[in-house]
């Protein structure tokens, strides 16, 4: 069993590519109107899935909190890994990060080393290698397409419409990303 975690933000404003988003339409009012505001809000998620198709319930980090070892660590032990307890049983398995500065912290090496079963290293991870995580090549691009269906005036209807998502996440669709 092999678990896969990540953090990604995400903006209140619906994000679109101007290059790359076009409508048909035979009358120029009929563009969509999307709305930009200033300095839009953000809200950084951390997402768990395992290889199984299981996806943890997002983990929504405080407005502002600047994520180091720490604040990691506080995450890893009160959500992270009762959930993963939850979900492998008495089965072995492995977690894995990306190197983030927090998760190549010697305090967090040292937790996991003592709290998981089994963790792959920063030094193991290849860089620049997002293909080797489904939340990087799947998951984070499923969940923003979702959010930005629709606008959001406050960061709750963020946070719910990114909650529904990686709930109603297809297990099949996970298994085979």
């Amino acid at each position: 069993l092999w678990f896969f975690s990540d953090e990604k933000n995400f903006h209140q404003d619906q994000k679109i590519n101007g290059r790359n988003d076009r409508w048909l339409c035979s009358h120029p009012t009929e563009v969509p109107r999307v709305m930009h505001t200033k300095f839009p809000a953000t809200v950084m998620v951390l997402g768990v899935v395992s290889n199984e198709g299981h996806v943890m319930p997002p983990h929504f980090f405080r407005q502002g909190l600047r994520v180091n070892a720490a604040a990691y660590i506080e995450v890893l032990e009160t959500v992270v890994k009762p959930w993963i307890d939850s979900v492998h049983g008495d089965r072995p398995y492995i977690f894995q990060q990306d190197s983030a500065p927090s998760h190549k912290a010697m305090t967090t090496k040292d937790w996991m080393t003592e709290n998981f079963y089994g963790h792959i290293t920063p030094n193991l991870w290849p860089p620049s290698s997002p293909d080797l995580n489904p939340l990087d090549y799947y998951v984070w691009g499923i969940v923003e397409w979702e959010t930005n269906k629709h606008p959001h005036n406050n960061i709750s209807s963020l946070k719910d419409a990114i909650t529904t998502t990686m709930i109603k996440m297809n297990k099949e669709h996970l298994i085979q990303a």
